[in-house]
Parts: C-alpha cells; structure tokens; sequence
C-alpha cells in the first residue's frame, strides 16, 4: 500500500487541525531533545483539550500518521474500547507490540529489547484478586510474598488481608494475633518490594527498546509516540487507574504521550472515582506536563463537516437546496450546542440512509422532528410543531431592479404547520394546492408534494410519502449510538 503524503493525510482536514499538529510535534520533539541534551529525563505527556465535537480523535489519528511519515514509531490507544480489560496495563502493552512489530526482525537488538521487555512486562501483569487474597490467608496462616501478589500497592487487597488476619486471630487464640500481623506485614512489604524492583526492571527494558528502534538499521527514531484516546468517555475507575499506570510504568527516556481529552469531562470522572470534593483539576496537573486547547470550533464548520455525510440526492431543503445553511439557521433558533447538532445530524443521516423513495425527504419537515426527538425522546409532529421557535424564518426580502420588492422568506413554523395540515391525504394536499396563495412559502410547501401527484396517477386517500419520516426516525433512534452527557457526578 503506498504512503500517504501530508495532503492525503489532512485532505478531510475541515477544522484547520493541521497547523496544531504541525506546532505540536516540533514541540514534543523540541521538548525532549533539549531535556536529553541536559541529562534530564527525555520523556513528555501532553494533554490536547477540546469540548465534544472538537475533532479530538481525527487529528489524533492525523497526527499519528504525520509522525509515522516523519519517521516515528506510534502506538494508538483507544481507552473507551479498552475499559472492558481490568487493567490498561494489559492494553498500553498490547498497543506497544503492535506498533513494534512491524520493524522486529529474529535476533536483531530491537527483537531481543522488545523479547525482554515483554517478559519482564507479564511479571508486572500478574494478579491475585482481593477475593483470592481472602481464601488464600484462611487457607495458609504462614503467608508467602506470592500468596499476595497485587497489581499495584492496592490498598484495598491489604485491608482484605488484615481483615482476614482479624477473623483467624479470633479463632485461633489472642496470643496469635502478634504472629500473624507480623507474617501479614512482613509478606506485603516484600511484595511492595518485589513490585518496585520489577517497576524499575520495565522501566529500563522499554527505555532500551525504544533507543534500538531509534538507530540508523531500523530506520526509525525517537521518540515513540503513545496516542490515548477517548479517556473522558471511560469508566472513571479505568480512566484514574489508566493514568496512573502510564505514569508509573511508561514515562521512560524516548516516549511521548499525547492525549485527547474533554478535560472538564475527564474531571468529572476523576471526582466520580475518589468522591465530591476531591480536587480533580490538581490532581490531572500530576500526569499532563502541558495541556493545549483547541480553538473553539465555529458552529457552521462542524455543521459542514457532518453533513459531508449525508446522502445528498435524498435530501431537500430551502435555501435553494442549501442544507448547512438550513440546518445552521435551526442551530441558531433553537439555541443548540454542538453535542445536540450533532446527535440530531446523525439521526438525520440514518433516516436519509433508510429513506426508500426516489422524491427526496424534505428537511424542513425531519429537521423540527429530529429536534423535538433528541430533546423529548419522542417521535411526535404535533410535539415538533409546538417546539419550533416562531422566530425561526430563513430567507430574505430584496429589492429587484424590474420586480420591485421580492419577498423569499420562509416562517418554518408555518410552513411546517401547513404541510401537516394537508399531508395526512392526498386529497388534502390537491384541495389546499387549489385554494392556496402564491407566496413563495406556499410555493416552497407545494412543491414538497408536488412531485408525489404531478403526471403520476394516486389513491386519494393515501398519505404523503414524507409521513413516514416519523417511523423512519423512530427506527433510526434504536441505531443511535448513546452519547455521553457532560454531567457533573451527583
């Protein structure tokens, strides 16, 4: 497969988002060389914060590919995908060897670097859950370093150690309880210990497998860029204990992380997982040396981009069939944001996927619908009908050298009142095409309908094709993926 070049890979790029990658990596790549060129250590963790419907996960997956082109080896994490797994150990890992692979060739000092990376990185990974702990105290009062090994200090594991401890003293006698705290004690301290060595030994061994790629006969150099993902959208307790693997494990001469984040979401996650009160802004200062904002997305660009989707032919609007302008003067009546649009954009895009007639859908008709659906969780007309602001008119009136003044504007609130007024039949839509005005409302109105009737024999009492846009998006809402809530925990 050939190589994307910089304009292939930001072809799609409708937010700008290049230049930030540009800035970015000479950054990073300034950043650590001047820390190596001190004796310092020649790591960076960079935070790239921007609200939801900012282009997060496109310019992470840009940037990566910008920096494979430029020579370097990356690893992609997807944390939401990933927080099935009890620990993102196990992922960050999985994500280092796949990106690895590519330039590991039998008995070459990447392959052996990697080789022992890997098995000193499975000694880390092994586990003995708090339950276990508990069965295997009762079961042997001499206790072995191995009997309690945890994947970090978990305090919860050494409370469930001691709170066994305390039940066995009780069946064995007092004078037992002396001897047992000490076996207790002096298991956990050795395996405190053993955990810290072997921390240490990874540390070492992935520092080392980073400076073999980073040489001429491979080709590739430093540093090794970790891209992370959708981290807000984890479970709290596997977003906290993500971020803390990475910054006990991971920051090691050569490695660049670089996060995407909402980060007042991931803040939210954080108090979620340690409680009200805690002081999650401090805390993620403790992980991201850097974090960059994101300019502020202007509405109308992401509505752009989003439409990019839709299938075009199935779809008609006012403004002259203009669809971004339509939908971003909806935005605008409505007072949307951008987590909305884009809920009521997907769910346009499906019901124009599913849309099985050759005369297009009216989007003056699916737009209040999708609205009133993403707000309500209903599918109702005569709902999507009140909801729809009486100020919302699009269009303009004009002055015209021969035609005098030229009245193009459309009230939605009324033009959607009409259609509703006469699609229940086709009998309804003739009998108000007869006793209608010429206005160009009326016109914009008629000609939704026209093409179901004009030259084409029809059952008078059938409906309009454009009443099944309620079923259709009723369909479409059981497609939908659940979108996340900035919500602050409760």
């Amino acid at each position: 497969m050939a190589t994307e070049t910089l304009e292939q890979i930001w072809g799609a790029d409708r937010l700008d988002r290049r230049q930030d990658a540009d800035f970015l990596y000479n950054f990073i790549t300034g950043e650590i060389s001047k820390r190596k060129s001190r004796g310092k250590r020649s790591s960076y963790s960079l935070n790239i914060d921007a609200q939801w419907g900012g282009g997060k996960s496109f310019f992470l997956e840009r940037f990566g590919k910008q920096a494979e082109l430029r020579g370097h080896v990356v690893a992609y994490v997807n944390a939401w995908q990933d927080d099935h797994a009890g620990d993102p150990y196990i992922a960050i890992m999985a994500a280092i060897d796949r990106a690895f692979a590519p330039y590991v060739k039998k008995d070459t000092a990447v392959e052996k670097a990697l080789r022992a990376l890997k098995s000193n990185g499975g000694r880390i990974a092994l586990n003995v859950a708090a339950g276990a702990a508990r069965s295997l105290v009762k079961k042997h009062l001499d206790l072995s370093s191995g009997d309690i090994l945890g994947e970090d200090e978990d305090p919860s594991l050494a409370a469930e150690v001691a709170e066994v401890v305390i039940d066995k003293s009780i069946e064995t006698g007092a004078a037992e309880v002396d001897k047992l705290f000490n076996r207790a004690l002096e298991a956990m301290i050795q395996q405190f210990q053993k955990a810290d060595k072997a921390i240490q030994s990874f540390r070492e061994k992935l520092a080392t497998a980073v400076e073999a790629l980073d040489s001429r006969k491979s080709g590739k150099k430093a540093p090794f860029f970790i891209l992370v993902d959708e981290l807000d959208r984890c479970r709290p307790s596997y977003a906290v204990h993500l971020l803390e693997r990475i910054k006990h494990l991971f920051e090691v001469d050569g490695v660049a992380f670089v996060f995407a984040t909402n980060s007042q979401q991931l803040q939210y996650s954080i108090i979620g997982a340690y409680g009200q009160g805690f002081d999650g802004h401090t805390y993620l200062r403790r992980f991201f040396e850097r974090t960059y904002l994101f300019s502020e997305v202007s509405p109308k660009r992401r509505i752009e981009e989003l439409c990019g989707a839709f299938d075009k032919q199935k779809i008609r609007a006012p403004e002259r069939n203009n669809i971004v302008e339509f939908i971003t003067s909806g935005y605008v009546a409505y007072g949307l944001d951008l987590r909305a649009i884009e809920q009521i954009l997907e769910a346009i895009e499906i019901t124009a996927s599913a849309w099985p007639h050759k005369i297009p859908l009216d989007l003056l008709l699916l737009f209040p619908l999708c609205v009133s659906f993403q707000r309500t969780s209903k599918v109702d007309w005569n709902i999507a009908l009140r909801e729809i602001p009486d100020h919302w008119v699009i269009g303009q009136i004009f002055d015209d050298k021969y035609r005098g003044v030229v009245d193009r504007q459309i009230n939605v609130k009324s033009a959607f009142s009409k259609a509703m007024g006469r699609f229940r039949t086709m009998d309804g839509v003739f009998r108000a095409t007869r006793d209608a005005d010429d206005s160009f409302q009326e016109q914009y109105v008629r000609q939704t309908f026209e093409p179901e009737w004009n030259g084409v024999s029809v059952d008078g009492n059938t409906p309009s094709i454009q009443t099944q846009l309620s079923d259709l998006l009723a369909n479409a809402g059981r497609l939908m993926q659940p979108v996340l809530d900035d919500q602050e925990p409760v």
